[in-house]
């Protein structure tokens, strides 16, 4: 009776061991958290946050991307593109951690990505996404924020 219990819990615990995720991935991996205010003015500050994992701690770009919105379709995609995570204020050879992405709409101040305000729109909706890649060329799932609503002068 214990040896059949003894491999009843041996082989319970491999399923447990085969069906858990691992947290680190040689393809680096994002998630963004959130992004704040919900409405933005022209001339506001957007704060995006989010959290990263990569095994090698080799992330070599952080491609952020920018869609706006009329009505459910995507109208114009822009992409920032080539940041790393040092010009996101974070030490390289990070394995994980928290990052934040800082931009302006519509006003200019140095070293802010800067959001030009849409054409010939002036209330709208718009998503921020990360993607990174690291140096062997492996990227990440793309992670998109919670739409927020951009107001123009």
């Amino acid at each position: 009776m214990k040896t059949r219990l003894a491999i009843s819990a041996l082989f319970l615990l491999a399923i447990l061991i085969a069906c858990s995720k691992d947290k680190f991935t040689t393809e680096p991996q994002v998630k963004v958290k959130s992004i704040s205010p919900e409405t933005v003015r022209q001339g506001d500050i957007i704060r995006m946050d989010a959290e990263f994992t990569d095994q090698e701690g080799d992330i070599d770009s952080v491609y952020i991307v920018y869609k706006w919105y009329e009505g459910d379709v995507a109208v114009r995609i822009d992409t920032f593109k080539n940041y790393t995570l040092q010009g996101l204020g974070l030490p390289p050879d990070t394995k994980e951690g928290d990052m934040q992405v800082t931009l302006s709409y519509g006003r200019q101040i140095d070293g802010i990505i800067q959001i030009s305000p849409t054409p010939n729109i002036r209330d709208t909706t718009a998503t921020l996404g990360l993607l990174l890649v690291d140096k062997a060329g492996h990227r990440s799932g793309y992670s998109e924020s919670e739409r927020i609503r951009l107001i123009k002068f």
